[in-house]
């Protein structure tokens, strides 16, 4: 297999390229991604995955920009491959605009195992991780700030309005929820 190469001009006149440009935030990951995807993930990269014949591959770059919205997401390879091919904010960070039949409207889920595979016999196994990191880093993304899911919070509060018996008495599983919550007695 050969390395494809994405449309690097872009298509001004596609419509989910201007619904995008004018309805995302510039920092929303989409925006940035698809701004940034030639400099942080070029196809060029990616070359010594590669044969010199064969039919060409879906472009890395595009592979490379599902693989990280694939993690953010923490979605399974089937399910990535369907948000590309259905999500216009998925197909704008990736370059390759609407459905007009000019750029990649869809892969096979086998395109993500297949990248992971010849990563992972690569001398940089880790490449695509190392570029995000170090742009997250750059930004500011990465570091000594902290961001709290608040997830087992409302997972905590649902479960002790659960608790509540028939005259509202929590029974001491106030104190128990905390200490699930923060790791702490109270």
């Amino acid at each position: 297999m050969t390395l494809g190469h994405a449309d690097r001009q872009g298509d001004l006149l596609d419509d989910v390229t201007r619904f995008c440009d004018d309805t995302l935030s510039e920092m929303s990951i989409y925006s940035v991604l698809h701004r940034e995807r030639d400099r942080l993930f070029p196809d060029e990269m990616f070359a010594d995955l590669y044969e010199d014949t064969g039919r060409r591959s879906v472009p890395p770059s595009v592979v490379a920009t599902v693989m990280v919205l694939q993690r953010l997401a923490g979605l399974s390879d089937r399910d990535a491959v369907e948000r590309y091919t259905f999500d216009a904010r998925w197909r704008y960070a990736a370059g390759v605009g609407g459905y007009d039949g000019t750029g990649w409207d869809r892969f096979a889920h086998t395109v993500l195992v297949e990248m992971r595979s010849r990563l992972a016999k690569s001398q940089r196994p880790r490449r695509i991780f190392e570029v995000t990191l170090d742009a997250a880093s750059k930004a500011g993304l990465v570091g000594a700030k902290r961001v709290l899911d608040s997830t087992p919070l409302y997972d905590a509060v649902v479960i002790l309005s659960i608790s509540f018996d028939h005259r509202g008495d929590l029974g001491g599983h106030v104190e128990d929820g905390v200490v699930d919550v923060t790791g702490r007695s109270c």
